[in-house]
């Protein structure tokens, strides 16, 4: 194809295809090794896994809260959405409908991305049956990485509640970059019966090795 008929066009566009999958095999090429990191028998700090009915009140109970944090987060996007465009329909008063379709749609995306982010993790944890790796540098839980140390990520909290009605957690709050700014995410740990000690005493070394003396990333 010639270069001024879309070969030009198709050109950068592959060649941006191609940038953009190198960075993606990169990037998971090191996920993978912070992986076998956390499975390591070597650094591991727990590994645990859960009955069928433990699970299956955890994936339930996880999803409800879930939801309720993803309508708060939704509530409050769309508050702001709908102030800004407030704002702009007072100085711009030309273009009513444009504004108003543009704050329509981004409430329809974030509303859309809470959705179905609530429920691929309720999907995830419905297929697979619960298991979790806990290690110093951060957690596998059910086929998803949880990672605080590496990648520019940084562990921000780490705590032991048992004041859920479903049972005790070990809860890590944890940020990485993203386009320039903190992205912060949230790993829910379930504590099996017997092991509230264990996970105790898990959640003090990471605390320690992160928070009370953090160390730097790899």
């Amino acid at each position: 194809m010639e270069g001024f008929k879309g070969g030009f066009a198709l050109s950068l566009l592959g060649g941006f295809m191609a940038f953009a999958g190198l960075i993606a095999t990169l990037i998971f090429l090191r996920l993978a090794v912070y992986l076998g990191r956390i499975t390591n028998e070597k650094n591991l700090l727990a590994h645990w896994t859960y009955t069928r009915e433990e699970w299956k009140d955890y994936t339930e109970k996880e999803h409800v809260g879930e939801v309720a944090a993803g309508k708060s987060t939704f509530i409050i996007i769309a508050v702001i959405t709908v102030l800004i465009g407030l704002i702009f329909w007072v100085i711009e008063r030309d273009n009513p409908l444009v504004i108003a379709f543009i704050v329509l749609g981004i409430i329809a995306v974030s509303g859309l991305a809470a959705y179905i982010s609530t429920r691929t993790n309720r999907n995830q944890n419905r297929k697979y049956l619960g298991e979790a790796y806990i290690s110093l540098d951060g957690a596998y839980l059910n086929r998803q990485i949880h990672l605080w140390r590496g990648l520019g990520n940084h562990l921000e909290t780490a705590a032991y509640d048992d004041s859920l009605p479903s049972g005790p957690r070990m809860v890590f709050n944890y940020s990485s970059p993203s386009r320039g700014e903190l992205y912060h995410s949230t790993a829910r740990i379930p504590v099996p019966p017997g092991q509230e000690e264990a996970a105790r005493n898990i959640v003090a070394r990471i605390t320690e090795a992160h928070i009370s003396r953090p160390t730097e990333g790899t």
